[in-house]
């Protein structure tokens, strides 16, 4: 198949130089590539706006010949002269192909080869919290975890083990250089870090060489064997694909993940953008989309030794296990990867065991029965008229797709459906009783005094094949945007916000009539909201002046046991501060044994400037929220009396009790996440460790990584 795909490449490339000098008309020329069907002269057919719209049933591919008919019936039709939607870089222009002298074949100018916050204790007795996450028994990947004896912290390009007991780091693993951002999740003896990598240039060696073309964005996944003063790392496998998100149930986690496999097609553009050397530049691509084999269409993957050479690869998933939209949804797969951790990262990369859907994906939710991918519903741009442009604007949507995760071995593609508007992030989600209620903002919320936008609640059912709605609640917040959602059980809590907060409750118990139950209008907002007991919510957001502007970190606590009648019965506020917590729930802990909400904060004002961590007690009978303490990690320090990887003590203020050198401190680091271990509160940011007393938030003792 390799063969035949160069073959029409290089005769086509022959005839392509000729006529990419024939002329100087400057049609097509432009750096706006097409995204959707295209004329044989290389400019985007029009399309209807309905044409793109996502239909809830999805085909699955029986066969690689079925994935072939896929491509030649909707990719090779919507491939231009320069590529799929430009969004792949810089194509090699058409000149430059290698071919033989007269008669011959090209060189080979084929595609490089790619192949929750709930109380447990350790076996110390130690009680330790765990990673915030949205769904009970689904965990979710966090830069630190604990089983109550071990703390795994992910640092620049290092993975760091600390002991529980002493503090002390006691052994740290080297990432590639590379690697940064990385997730882990925690089983037993045995980790997964997750974080992105490049997976291969787009085309060949050599023209990324001389043109500066990018890399096929791709996602590393380590696998971490742990003892109890030891962790290394066993395995390391390069997926094809942008890191999406994971969930993990048991010990089985699945890795999410958005690919552009028809990326690595050694397609072309014209040399000089005639009108004649657009259509046989079209020619030509549509001729390589039509001859490549459908397995260059599906996810791989790479195994790779710990200088990045290629070990082994092979593909993530089957073409049986490959679906399509009855619709054309856009460019590139979706692909869920099981993995059993207990057995190991290779057995599960291996086995081919992925399933993959042909759309976008860019939010995960997931109950302990299904995981959901969602993204917004994709719209041919460039084929719509001016009007019709406008119309997609205020009437975008989002499409959802259901995979079955009951069988621990794999995911399966099970259903998927559409709401309109857009999502906040997974906590816009929430499987109940069968039903997946969904939060979307419609209209237009970035518009101002003109914003025509309103959020809604819609509950979609399992219906004919299909996520399908039976039921919805409309006109919240009209012309504000979603802020946080949350929902427990038969009611859902929606904030929006423009100048005021309206914190509306939802009665969600008749799927088919859902209502607004009560609302509560408040200066400022809630980012995040949490239960803290039996009706009552606290609330991390902004304090807010009465036209709308932010003032500082707010911690509300809410009542909310008479759904008709919400209030606000205490708020903390942090002037000029802001915290991580309001768009990243894992930086949020609540330690209900302690009654301590800790969130990361940074201030900066007249009187100075702060950064760390500030803990509330949150008296949920008393009614109040009254600030705990404040921790901060030490500077940043390039030299001083300390020894890495043991404990330091240091005062209130961040300081390191013992004198450092002149000159060693250059910025205090912002505290990231924090954890309970027994009576300790610990504290990370990329500098290092902290433990501190959990009631007094005194005797704090600091590790540097």
């Amino acid at each position: 198949m390799r063969r035949t795909r160069n073959l029409v490449v290089a005769l086509a490339a022959v005839a392509l130089i000729a006529t990419s000098c024939s002329g100087d008309d400057d049609s097509g020329s432009s750096g706006g590539t097409p995204t959707g069907g295209t004329s044989d002269t290389g400019e985007p057919e029009r399309r209807d706006l309905t044409d793109v719209q996502l239909v809830s049933a999805l085909q699955r591919f029986d066969s690689c010949d079925a994935v072939r008919t896929w491509v030649r019936d909707e990719l090779a039709p919507r491939v231009g002269a320069y590529g799929f939607g430009g969004q792949w870089g810089f194509p090699m222009p058409i000149e430059d192909m290698a071919v033989a002298e007269e008669g011959g074949v090209a060189t080979d100018a084929a595609a490089p080869r790619v192949a929750s916050d709930l109380p447990a204790s350790g076996e110390a007795g130690r009680d330790f919290s765990q990673t915030n996450v949205q769904v009970e028994g689904v965990d979710e990947p966090d830069i630190v975890k604990t089983d109550g004896d071990r703390v795994f912290a992910v640092a620049g390009n290092r993975v760091f083990l600390a002991s529980a007991e002493t503090g002390a780091v006691i052994a740290s693993a080297q990432l590639p250089d590379d690697m940064y951002q990385g997730e882990l999740l925690l089983s037993g003896d045995r980790a997964l870090l997750m974080g992105p990598a490049s997976f291969g240039p787009r085309v060949l060696d050599g023209a990324a060489g001389r043109y500066g073309i990018p890399e096929l964005p791709g996602t590393r996944v380590v696998q971490l064997d742990v003892g109890s003063d030891s962790i290394t790392v066993a395995d390391t496998y390069v997926l094809d694909g942008n890191y999406v998100s994971a969930r993990m149930i048991g010990d089985v986690a699945r890795v999410v993940l958005h690919a552009d496999p028809q990326a690595r097609l050694p397609l072309v553009t014209p040399a000089v953008p005639t009108e004649e050397a657009i259509a046989r530049a079209v020619e030509v691509n549509r001729g390589v989309v039509e001859a490549a084999a459908a397995e260059d269409f599906l996810p791989k993957w790479r195994r790779i030794d710990s200088g990045g050479a290629t070990l082994e690869e092979g593909p993530l998933l089957g073409c049986e296990d490959a679906h399509a939209p009855a619709t054309f949804s856009g460019f590139g797969m979706v692909t869920v990867v099981s993995i059993d951790i207990s057995d190991g990262l290779g057995a599960g990369v291996t086995s081919a065991n992925g399933a993959g859907v042909m759309a976008g994906g860019e939010t995960v939710y997931a109950s302990p029965e299904h995981l959901y991918v969602a993204a917004p519903a994709w719209v041919d741009w460039e084929s719509l008229s001016e009007s019709d442009r406008i119309a997609a604007s205020e009437n975008y949507g989002t499409d959802i797709h259901r995979f079955d995760i009951s069988d621990p071995t794999r995911a399966v593609y099970d259903m998927s459906g559409h709401v309109d508007g857009t999502l906040l992030n997974q906590f816009a989600l929430d499987e109940h009783d069968g039903n997946l209620r969904v939060a979307t903002t419609t209209g237009t919320p970035w518009a101002g005094d003109e914003s025509q936008s309103q959020s809604q609640v819609v509950v979609l059912a399992p219906q004919n094949g299909a996520l399908e709605p039976v039921g919805s609640v409309t006109g919240l917040g009209p012309n504000e945007t979603i802020f946080s959602v949350r929902f427990m059980g038969d009611t859902g809590y929606v904030v929006t916000f423009e100048r005021t907060d309206p914190l509306y409750t939802l009665d969600l118990s008749d799927p088919a009539n859902p209502t607004v139950a009560g609302e509560l209008e408040i200066l400022g907002y809630s980012a995040y909201l949490h239960p803290v007991g039996d009706g009552y919510l606290v609330g991390v957001g902004q304090d807010a002046t009465e036209d709308g502007r932010t003032t500082g970190t707010q911690v509300a606590l809410f009542d909310v046991r008479d759904p008709a009648a919400p209030t606000r019965i205490a708020q903390a506020t942090l002037p000029n501060g802001s915290s991580d917590a309001e768009w990243d729930h894992r930086a949020f802990l609540w330690w209900a044994e302690s009654e301590l909400v800790a969130i990361p904060v940074a201030i900066y004002n007249d009187e100075g400037e702060f950064n760390g961590l500030v803990g509330f007690t949150v008296d949920v009978d008393g009614g109040t929220v009254t600030e705990r303490g404040r921790i901060s990690h030490p500077d940043v320090s390039v030299e001083g009396d300390f020894v890495p990887g043991e404990p330091m003590p240091v005062d209130v203020e961040g300081d390191i009790a013992q004198d450092i050198a002149p000159g060693a401190y250059t910025y205090t680091p912002p505290i990231r996440r924090s954890l309970v271990i027994g009576d300790s509160l610990w504290t990370l940011s990329d500098s290092g460790l902290a433990s501190t007393d959990l009631e007094t938030f005194e005797g704090t003792a600091f590790t540097q990584f």
